[in-house]
């Protein structure tokens, strides 16, 4: 199963050029290697207009060339078109923006409303908000669901989910004594 997901940026006109990619959508997937391998402004933007990823990594050459399509970035006018589009592709289910110096991210809530052949589904639009608070929170959660499958799965002392839970919490760690430190930062500045 995939997650979907856009990575776009915004250019000084307004206007909007953005990517898709297939696989890995969610914050500790294509968030996580937009913070760790894209995160100033000349490698957002280049990311941003590849068009077509299958996947995500920190090989931006090797991510256009192993993607099972090619397709051209899609062109945006404005933010208000751009999140029209986010809004109305269900498939869809993280947007990420470079904008300000910064990697936003959007996401959107979704509620099943009844049971079985009755149920109905609503979805809400949440908007964007800094990827490095989303980042540390979800890398939180899939650190603690790593540890868990740890403890069920362990038959000999240490195993593999122990380990993806300490490198990831050493990545979570780093983004969030750098977001703390940007929080800081902007109250003193207040």
């Amino acid at each position: 199963m995939s997650t979907n997901s856009v990575v776009a940026y915004l250019r000084t006109d307004g206007s909007i050029v953005s990517s898709y990619v297939h696989y890995d959508g969610y914050e500790t997937g294509v968030g996580m290697t937009l913070l760790e391998h894209f995160n100033d402004d000349k490698s957002a933007l280049g990311v941003s207009v590849g068009g077509y990823y299958s996947s995500l990594s920190e090989d931006l050459d090797a991510s256009l060339r192993d993607s099972v399509h090619n397709e051209e970035p899609e062109m945006f006018d404005s933010m208000e078109e751009f999140e029209m589009y986010l809004m109305e592709n269900s498939h869809l289910e993280y947007g990420y923006l470079w904008t300000g110096g910064k990697w936003m991210v959007a996401t959107w809530s979704h509620e099943t409303i009844g049971y079985g052949h009755d149920a109905r589904y609503e979805s809400t639009w949440n908007g964007f908000a800094w990827l490095v608070p989303a980042f540390v929170r979800s890398g939180r959660k899939v650190i603690d669901r790593f540890r868990d499958m740890a403890l069920e799965d362990n038959r000999d002392g240490r195993n593999e989910y122990d380990e993806y839970a300490d490198e990831l919490e050493v990545v979570v760690d780093k983004w969030h004594r750098y977001g703390m430190g940007e929080i800081a930062t902007e109250a003193m500045a207040a």
